[in-house]
């Protein structure tokens, strides 16, 4: 009997201990991975689900996620890219909840804003939006949103609003800006500008340019009334090392009094500098700069525009030479040729860079004042010359300005 039960004993505990043993082990597989078994080359996890099933569902995970950036699924998880999308101030915020505007279509970088100096109530702000961008953003074109808003309450009072106006590539748009200098454009009436700057790529062939924009308040509107005018370029090819040829412009615009169709002229000096560079012993570079100033005027059509003048025969030739002067650039037009350069009024005479005579080859001039331009087109026994071969019935070229 006691040998029995301690027999009895002995299977109480063992089946005692292989109960502990296995609520154990299964503890322990409930917080581990599924095993990977092979079936036929295809990987099986240990619930059973096929690695090659998970694979064919993968496209249509994709096609989900992308769905769901452009209309986000209602969740409590934090996107990967929150980082990168636009994260404005309550000002800004209030301005793009007024204009519809989701903070992900701006372009952060080019958002700018300045209190008006001469109205302190008013706030000028630009805002570009992303129109479309190729090549890791290489390459994108910007709508531009161009606002007066209240300084306190970030209420919209005037706005200006263009598609696609903006662009940037190889020549890269690095930087927009808001220039307040007193544009008093008419009486009682200021413009404020905004700048583009701009940079190329090119090291042999470097350049950068800077353009005007000016604007006025229009009761709920603003207005452009100078679209992108190039107030800054240089130029030039080198051979990246020290010898090359550049040039630069810097233009000031200065107002005038004189109206318009309602608008003052701006007056506009034009600085241009031609620089030539070149080696100077074996280690070192020297240049050579050589300035000239010239002037150009913008005049009010339905927007400013350079000032124009043409000037036609005064009596009717057969080669029908024509002049057109804007700004500092001419555009000379006959029966026989087409010419455009860039002219030099001087001591009462004007001359026409780049324009050879047919006999001998060189520059053409002719006197000048503000209605007529007289080029000789001809010569005599003692000195032989002929400027226009197709207007050789006529010895004096009288062009007068047209009306």
């Amino acid at each position: 009997m006691r040998m029995l039960y301690s027999s009895k004993i002995k299977t109480y505990m063992f089946h005692k201990y292989l109960i502990i043993i296995l609520a154990l082990t299964i503890s322990c597989n409930s917080n581990s991975k599924p095993t990977e078994t092979k079936q036929e080359g295809i990987t099986v996890l240990g619930d059973g689900t096929k690695v090659e099933d998970a694979v064919e569902r993968i496209p249509e995970r994709v096609e989900d996620a992308v769905e769901s950036r452009e209309e986000p699924a209602e969740t409590n998880e934090t996107s990967d890219h929150s980082e990168d999308i636009f994260q404005p101030t309550p000002f800004i915020a209030k301005i793009l909840d007024q204009l519809g505007v989701q903070p992900k279509q701006v372009y952060e970088e080019f958002v700018v804003q300045k209190v008006m100096p001469y109205d302190t109530s008013s706030t000028i702000v630009v805002i570009p939006t992303v129109a479309s961008q190729e090549y890791d953003w290489e390459v994108f074109t910007l709508n531009s949103y161009v606002l007066v808003v209240d300084s306190e309450t970030a209420k919209i009072k005037q706005q200006f609003y263009e598609k696609e106006s903006w662009y940037s590539d190889a020549i890269e748009l690095r930087e927009i800006g808001i220039d307040t200098a007193n544009y008093m454009v008419a009486e009682g009436k200021r413009a404020f500008g905004v700048t583009l700057y701009y940079i190329g790529a090119s090291r042999p062939n470097p350049m950068n340019s800077k353009t005007l924009s000016l604007f006025i308040q229009e009761e709920n509107t603003l207005v452009q009334i100078l679209d992108e005018f190039e107030i800054h370029s240089f130029w030039g090819e080198w051979d990246v090392q020290c010898t090359g040829e550049f040039t630069k412009v810097d233009k000031i615009l200065i107002m005038d009094t004189n109206p318009y169709n309602g608008f003052y002229d701006i007056k506009v000096r034009v600085e241009t500098k031609n620089i030539e560079s070149f080696e100077k012993g074996e280690d070192d570079c020297d240049e050579k700069e050589t300035t000239q100033t010239s002037k150009q005027l913008l005049r009010y059509y339905d927007s400013y525009q350079l000032y124009s003048r043409t000037y036609v025969l005064e009596e009717t030739a057969s080669c029908g030479l024509e002049i057109k002067l804007t700004g500092d650039q001419y555009h000379l037009k006959t029966s026989k040729r087409e010419h455009t350069g860039t002219y030099k009024i001087q001591d009462g005479y004007i001359t026409f860079k780049g324009l050879l005579a047919d006999n001998p080859k060189r520059e053409v001039q002719g006197s000048y004042s503000k209605d007529e331009i007289v080029i000789q087109n001809y010569g005599n026994a003692m000195n032989q010359f002929t400027v226009f071969e197709e207007c050789s019935d006529q010895k004096y070229l009288r062009l007068v300005l047209e009306d």
